[in-house]
């Protein structure tokens, strides 16, 4: 179902966001100050505004509650980003999602009332270390408490079925797909599928069950 989301800052986090939102079906509307950057986008996105939102007057005539999610990315700027936030929660915005450039940015937008607080290039300097660090960890992601993760079929799992590891119940570990070495085509597993060294699993669960199970060969 898509979603209305509103995004203030274009700079190219802000920008990437923008376009890859919108290229799924979603309404977007961008806003900024610096009118080169909006023109770039008007073909690209609903709505584009040359507005500076750290403004009172032009959070209310933007009805930020209409939107689903508003993500502020001018960590750069970051006292407009304070007076943003401040703005768009008095005016019930229904969800936060605020770009930090660093921990101490974080912890001061945490406080003043965002629902989320991101940032991009700690979170792929993050998750590029585990990748090579965890030789048969692709990525992993957090979900709801538990993880996903692509990862690679270890020699200590190779040559047994699923039924036989029983990861589900001993690990906490679920194999959701696989893709067979050399092939591009994910297929379904059941109780008797077989696991060969270097195939390609998509798994659910335990986040540490996952990291013990695949990060070394």
């Amino acid at each position: 179902m898509a979603n209305s989301y509103a995004i203030f800052g274009l700079g190219s986090f802000g920008s990437k966001l923008a376009i890859s939102l919108s290229s799924l079906g979603n309404t977007v509307l961008v806003c900024d100050v610096n009118p080169v950057l909006v023109d770039e986008m008007r073909d690209k996105v609903a709505e584009s505004v040359v507005a500076d939102v750290s403004n009172l007057d032009v959070i209310k005539e933007l009805n930020v509650e209409k939107f689903d999610v508003i993500i502020l990315g001018m960590s750069s700027h970051f006292e407009d980003q304070i007076l943003a936030l401040t703005h768009i929660k008095q005016e019930g915005a229904r969800h936060i999602i605020a770009k930090a450039s660093s921990d101490v940015q974080e912890r001061i937008l945490y406080r003043l009332g965002a629902d989320e607080v991101i940032q991009p290039e700690q979170d792929v300097a993050n998750r590029l270390s585990r990748r090579l660090s965890w030789h048969n960890i692709s990525d992993i992601f957090e979900f709801k408490g538990s993880a996903i993760a692509e990862v690679i079929v270890p020699q200590s799992l190779s040559g047994k079925t699923l039924l036989e590891l029983d990861l589900r119940n001993r690990c906490n570990v679920t194999v959701l797909l696989l893709r067979k070495a050399g092939t591009v085509e994910d297929i379904a597993t059941g109780p008797g599928t077989l696991l060969e060294k270097g195939d390609q699993l998509t798994v659910f669960g335990n986040r540490q069950s996952i990291i013990e199970l695949f990060k070394e060969d």
